[in-house]
């Protein structure tokens, strides 16, 4: 047997001998440019795959915006490029030839600006600002399409959400902060809507985006006085600039709530007018009531859509442009917030499911209580080079909200029961200048104006928030001193605004007898009464950013001390009333002034091919802090107090010195020689009442998030596949104050999640497909953020579908 065995190997062919291996000699170099500009991208990251194989090399383009790879095998080469504020890109490369050279450009999701200018506030992940944020875009974003802002931007770490009625809206909260201290910009314009209500989610439609960014901390210097606790920049991408068509269609399905939608955009720029381009967008969904882990939330079904268009001229000494928007959404309150008697509100938080849940439906049916809107906003824009002095820019918008709320009532009585009519005009010019130049430093800064005018309507039978007009104004100037390792930004802004407020009789007596009206600003006029209010604040802040270690560029060091002062808000002066969405009684004050912060924060950051780690840290001092508290009553409806709708939990503005302080930690770590990767973020707030020497009400708990990835082998057709396993564990909110809210905090809870994705990519067409599912176990639990806590739970299990086709076809290469 051994004697035929080898007989058969020594006379067998040549041919049949196993191969030799493949020399790898192959060299591959590549050059990254940012399409339109055609300026090099330093610190681009680049993956390269080879098909059927799981490993990945990883490398970065220089300062120059070049690669050099070598020892590869002769074959395909997938090339994936990622850079921050730019579309992914991936490209194919054919290996054939000992040395083969590539030119790579990646789309900017940044306005243009010339290479003398370095953009003051720039917020990418790469760290070129003192404070903190960080950003979702590209296929982290394109996992979020079909969720509200707020929850597209819970991954975040420092982000939470308030939430209301359930009906799949709330508030985003950083840093313990929401509403009035967060600001949202939408392509540069300050957002305005009616958010006084708690489920008043901003009128904000992020599947419009290409790349939402997450600024923790003050921004009052640059964004303005409500950007206190952080702000939100909602950025859709620039018209393109060179001759092309793009367009994207999506769809999205949701097991809870049941429903989905999709979107479809159109943008291109023309071969025979270069430099001009237009863009044309919408979306739609519809989904029904949510259902928790027993029962349905009745009435809680949403439908939204929206739809927007834009065109613009760029070049490289002027760009200019208008764009309109518009946005419709109406939505139903769940009956579980309507509460009948004080027994009721107590017995239901007791039991932890509401009264008659068992006859709860989850239908897509929308029944009085509801809330329905319009928001509308155009606007203009435009930039002008001035030569090497630097850049002009001026943005003016008009935005009008108009909001109605349909309360429970006889059937006989027609349109809703409260009316809202916000109409805001705003302008903002800003002079970026160029560069100078001194030894090994340069200077930049940006020099801003800001004027705004805003009239609200205010129409119903009850009290709430009353007609007003205000006009404002600022200026800001923020300089920079840049050096190779070591930057300094130092930063001041001033500004006023005058505000007229009209009482009602009813409106102006009820807040004359509470003594809430500040008798050197207000006076009777006519049947009621008018208000006058001026204030003027300053703010200032002073950042370093540093990269200590010569051998170690990826290393990072941030801090920021800042002190800054946000004006009240209209409900904080002169809330009266509740609303169908609003299911409290709210009481404001026109005594309570300007709220001041002093404070700082620090981060380090660590930024590698194999390991990205991120650890900050925050304090500050509020004087004058306006809380919005909790007040048990006594009479009759205690705790609660007797309404014409019905008992309502009374909750309170109250200027107090508080102190908030905490830490986040995100780290994101690729094992060397396995396709797996682990991610993870945790987030910590303290606040504290310094007056009353106890914890402040309704701040975050201590949240946790940690996720595991395995990455598919890439194909000739697909990259990027991806299965992922994770789950969220948030504590049991243990500082509190004792005796002041009417439920105590739930329980700690543990959120299975898991996902999948692949991509399809070539040079011109790009596939997304992802699979998200969440509370997997079901879980019931309740968030101490929210409102809802007080009445229901939050959802189930949800599993979400999500399909993407993007088409980018270069007019310049392709004739048809």
């Amino acid at each position: 047997m051994r004697l035929a065995l080898l007989l058969s190997w020594a006379l067998a062919p040549p041919d049949e001998a196993p191969p030799e291996p493949p020399v790898c000699d192959r060299v591959w170099s590549a050059t990254i440019l940012e399409a339109g500009s055609e300026e090099p991208l330093g610190g681009a990251r680049l993956e390269l795959r080879t098909p059927g194989k799981a490993a990945i090399r990883r490398v970065r383009s220089d300062d120059g915006g070049g690669v050099e790879v070598d020892g590869l095998c002769p074959g395909d080469l997938q090339v994936t490029v990622a850079k921050e504020e730019h579309a992914d890109a991936r490209v194919t490369v054919s290996l054939a030839e000992t040395e083969t050279a590539t030119t790579i450009e990646l789309r900017a999701l940044h306005a243009r600006h010339s290479r003398r200018v370095i953009v003051v506030g720039d917020h990418s992940d790469h760290p070129t600002s003192p404070s903190a944020s960080e950003s979702l875009s590209g296929a982290d974003l394109a996992r979020t399409r079909g969720n509200s802002l707020a929850d597209a931007l819970a991954s975040v770490a420092g982000v939470t959400t308030m939430r209301g009625n359930a009906g799949g809206m709330g508030k985003p909260i950083i840093r313990g902060h929401q509403g009035r201290r967060t600001l949202i910009l939408v392509d540069g314009v300050r957002h305005e809507g009616q958010d006084w209500g708690i489920d008043h989610a901003p009128e904000v439609d992020p599947q419009s985006a290409d790349r939402i960014t997450v600024i923790k901390g003050a921004g009052t210097t640059r964004f303005g006085a409500k950007a206190i606790g952080g702000v939100i920049l909602a950025e859709s991408r620039p018209l393109p600039q060179r001759p092309s068509v793009r367009s994207e269609i999506s769809s999205f399905g949701f097991s809870n709530p049941l429903g989905g939608g999709g979107s479809a955009r159109v943008e291109m720029a023309p071969r025979k007018v270069r430099g001009l381009a237009f863009r044309v967008e919408g979306n739609a969904s519809r989904h029904r009531a949510v259902v928790t882990p027993d029962y349905a939330l009745d009435n809680t079904g949403t439908a939204t859509w929206n739809a927007g268009a834009q065109v613009g001229y760029v070049s490289d000494a002027v760009d200019f442009g208008v764009a309109y928007r518009v946005m419709r959404a109406r939505g139903g309150i769940c009956t579980c917030l309507r509460i009948d008697t004080a027994e009721d509100f107590e017995r239901g938080i007791e039991r932890g499911r509401p009264i008659g849940a068992n006859l709860y439906r989850a239908d897509f049916q929308l029944e009085r209580p509801r809330q329905e809107f319009w928001h509308h906003l155009a606007s203009a824009h435009a930039r002008i080079r001035l030569g090497h002095a630097g850049e002009l820019h001026a943005l003016y918008a008009f935005q009008y909200n108009d909001r109605e709320e349909y309360d429970l009532v006889r059937d006989n009585v027609q349109g809703p029961q409260l009316s809202f009519g916000l109409a805001t005009h705003t302008l903002d010019t800003r002079f970026e200048h160029g560069r100078v130049e001194f030894s090994r430093w340069a200077e930049v800064g940006t020099v801003g104006a800001v004027f705004s005018h805003q009239v609200n309507d205010f129409s119903s039978a009850s009290t709430l928030i009353p007609d007003y007009r205000q006009s404002g104004w600022a200026l800001y100037d923020i300089e920079r001193l840049v050096h190779e390792r070591v930057e300094f930004e130092l930063g001041a802004r001033y500004e006023g605004m005058r505000r007229d407020v009209a009482l009602g009789e009813r409106d102006y007596l009820s807040q004359l007898a509470g003594g809430r009206l500040d008798a050197g600003a207000c006076m009777a006029s006519g049947a009621g009464g008018e208000c006058l209010q001026l204030f003027h604040t300053a703010s200032a802040t002073l950042g370093a950013l540093v990269r200590p270690l010569r051998r170690v560029p990826n290393l990072t060091l941030r801090g920021q001390l800042h002190t800054s002062a946000r004006l009240p808000s209209i409900d904080e002066n002169f809330m009266n009333g509740a609303a169908p969405s609003f299911p409290i009684l709210g009481i404001g004050s026109s005594t309570i002034g300007v709220e001041r912060s002093w404070g700082g924060e620090s981060s380090v950051q660590f930024d590698s091919d194999r390991l990205f780690l991120e650890a900050a840290g925050y304090a500050s001092y509020i004087d004058n802090y306006i809380y919005f508290v909790p007040q048990p009553q006594e009479g009759q409806c205690a705790p609660l107090s007797c309404t014409a709708r019905g008992p309502l939990p009374v909750f309170a503005f109250t200027p107090v010195d508080a102190f908030f302080g905490g830490g986040e930690l995100r780290y994101i770590l690729k094992a060397p020689r396995l396709p797996l990767a682990l991610t993870g973020t945790a987030t910590w707030v303290r606040a504290q009442d310094l007056v009353a020497d106890e914890w402040l009400a309704f701040i975050p708990a201590d949240r946790y998030w940690n996720a595991g990835r395995i990455y598919l082998p890439d194909t000739r057709l697909s990259s990027r596949a991806y299965v992922e396993v994770g789950g969220t564990y948030v504590v049991r909110q243990r500082r509190y104050p004792e005796g002041v809210d009417f439920a105590a905090p739930p329980p700690a809870y543990f959120l299975l999640g898991a996902a999948a994705g692949i991509e399809f990519m070539t040079e011109q067409r790009a596939i997304r497909l992802s699979l998200v599912g969440s509370n997997l176990t079901n879980q019931r639990y309740r968030d101490y953020t929210s409102l809802l806590r007080y009445f229901a739970d939050e959802a189930g299990w949800s599993v979400q579908f999500r399909l993407s086709v993007d088409f980018d076809v270069d007019l310049e290469k392709d004739d048809d």
